[in-house]
């Protein structure tokens, strides 16, 4: 069977209850599955989308550019995360969606999603939760963008990835994969590469991670936590599935 579905499914069970037909329904689904190498568009700003983009593998972000050429990455997407849904109701699109990394994705046409939908109360609330989620999210960034300091933005930010990823299953032990570009992160933190260099380094020789051959190990994640100020309740994860997470993360 393909596996390209999974991390989605892993993903919404992380949110909410999904019953052995909702799951046949997503399994379902017809897509093209396409490769995306670093810094590729995938959906141009401007353009209008007759698709949905689940991400498979790698890194997508969404990004806009001023006339100046200064870029602001608003989010980041991996695996399992549907980062342009919101085009079945808004199909011009307002931003670029960009392959952070060398990624692969999945394009599933709004027609099928929709045929699904019609089929699942379960899908259509789950999947609007997720979209809800989504925004929760983009509001916990704008606020660290706002008004926290660099090295608290990329604790915050290093925070969400690692939850992120432990939900879908993507972590090695204490660390994830993060195979981007010190620009792009320099671009999500809302400041100058130098800055970011010198942030990432500030955190290694405080000892709360380390980044080394494009992976994250968090060495210490309560203090990481704190100087992030991080709190996973806007991520809104089932109440069991918070409890692992709390259970884990209390041993480091």
């Amino acid at each position: 069977m393909d596996k390209t579905i999974d991390f989605l499914l892993r993903r919404l069970g992380a949110i909410g209850k999904l019953n052995a037909e909702d799951r046949d329904l997503l399994v379902s689904l017809p897509f093209r599955r396409r490769r995306v190498s670093k810094g590729e568009e995938i959906v141009a700003e401007g353009s209008t989308s007759s698709s949905c983009c689940l991400v498979v593998t790698g890194y997508v972000h969404r990004s806009k550019v001023l006339v100046t050429g200064n870029r602001q990455i608003f989010s980041l997407h991996m695996a399992g995360d549907i980062p342009d849904l919101h085009s079945l109701h808004l199909p011009k699109m307002d931003h670029s969606l960009v392959a952070t990394a060398p990624a692969e994705v999945a394009l599933i046409s709004h027609a099928a999603i929709q045929n699904v939908l019609d089929q699942s109360a379960t899908l259509t609330a789950l999947l609007w939760r997720d979209t809800l989620i989504d925004a929760a999210a983009f509001r916990a960034w704008m606020l660290m963008l706002g008004q926290a300091e660099a090295p608290a933005r990329m604790a915050h930010l290093f925070c969400e990835l690692y939850v992120r990823s432990r939900l879908v299953g993507l972590n090695r032990e204490n660390s994830f994969a993060l195979p981007i570009s010190q620009i792009a992160i320099a671009d999500m933190l809302g400041t100058s590469t130098v800055h970011a260099n010198r942030t990432l380094q500030d955190l290694r020789l405080q000892k709360l991670v380390d980044f080394e051959r494009g992976r994250v190990t968090v060495l210490r994640w309560r203090e990481l936590a704190e100087l992030g100020m991080f709190d996973s309740s806007y991520l809104h994860i089932m109440a069991g599935v918070v409890a692992d997470q709390a259970s884990r993360e209390g041993t480091r």
